[in-house]
């Protein structure tokens, strides 16, 4: 076969591959293309083979399908992946942002200041320190209780709302 022939039949493998997700059938429908695309070139002059085996696997692909009792228009794809989240993944991560903002206001107001500046507007430890008038030291202890209370409370609520009583997103029966 020629570079031409070889990179067309290859792409009429992956056309039918696609389409009917069996490698022996894409096989077989991609040679009986060309087998009819050489029978018909041998009586007629094709002015251009590309299209026309194109046409002809359009037909082979539909007589595949009829054979088989399935519309051509709409064949069933195995490969085709939802890259959306699952709802209720959505529902699970909405609760979850309504819990973070509940428990972030629920923060003593030194803590929750030192905390949104330094975590949400990525301010400087020493930046908020002379702001507020504290010690880069008190700015780093507000922000490590913070954290960890966050987390505490996160891990609490999930292993509530857990039939199972873990936490939702570890897989090893709830351990953090």
């Amino acid at each position: 076969m020629t570079a031409e022939l070889t990179s067309q039949w290859n792409s009429l493998y992956r056309f039918f591959l696609r389409r009917v997700g069996d490698r022996d059938v894409s096989g077989d429908l991609a040679q009986e293309t060309f087998a009819r695309l050489f029978a018909y070139q041998k009586t007629r002059t094709v002015a251009n083979p590309g299209a026309l085996c194109q046409h002809i696997a359009g037909n082979l692909l539909r007589d595949h399908f009829r054979a088989k009792g399935r519309s051509a228009e709409a064949p069933l794809m195995e490969d085709v992946v939802c890259t959306a989240p699952h709802p209720d993944e959505v529902v699970m991560h909405r609760q979850r942002i309504e819990v973070f903002e509940r428990l972030v206001s629920a923060m003593p107001d030194m803590r929750r200041e030192v905390f949104l500046r330094r975590r949400l507007h990525g301010e400087s430890t020493r930046q908020i320190a002379a702001d507020l008038g504290l010690s880069e030291a008190a700015v780093e202890k507000h922000m490590v209780r913070a954290v960890e209370w966050l987390h505490r409370e996160i891990v609490r609520h999930d292993r509530a709302r857990s039939p199972d009583g873990n936490h939702p997103s570890c897989g090893d029966g709830g351990t953090e």
